[in-house]
């Protein structure tokens, strides 16, 4: 009998990310300051580097690498612009506020 080689690769997930609900993520690794909007699907081994974004509805296919500053959007997910410098502040910004709605 051949045996099948099965793999286990641990998720990574950096600082200040925001995942929004309804979406599927099975990539290998999301940097810092990424935000993923709602009902996304994230392929397997996809790499999400620092700084960038999904929009809504977007699908990017498995093995997918994305650059930092990017902007992805469609079906199936493509650039379709930059973002500016001062995205990673407004994304710490954001996640933060977010957090601090949770505390007492």
């Amino acid at each position: 009998l051949e045996q099948a080689l099965l793999g286990f690769f641990p998720m990574q997930i950096g600082n200040s990310c925001f995942i929004d609900e309804g979406t599927v993520v099975e990539s290998l690794k999301i940097g810092s300051c990424v935000h993923i909007g709602k009902n996304c699907v994230i392929g397997k081994r996809c790499i999400l580097n620092d700084c960038c974004r999904i929009e809504d509805g977007t699908v990017i296919p498995p093995d997918t690498i994305i650059e930092p500053f990017s902007v992805y959007r469609g079906v199936p997910g493509q650039l379709a612009e930059e973002l500016k410098e001062n995205f990673e502040r407004e994304m710490h910004q954001v996640t933060r506020d977010y957090y601090m709605m949770f505390l007492p």
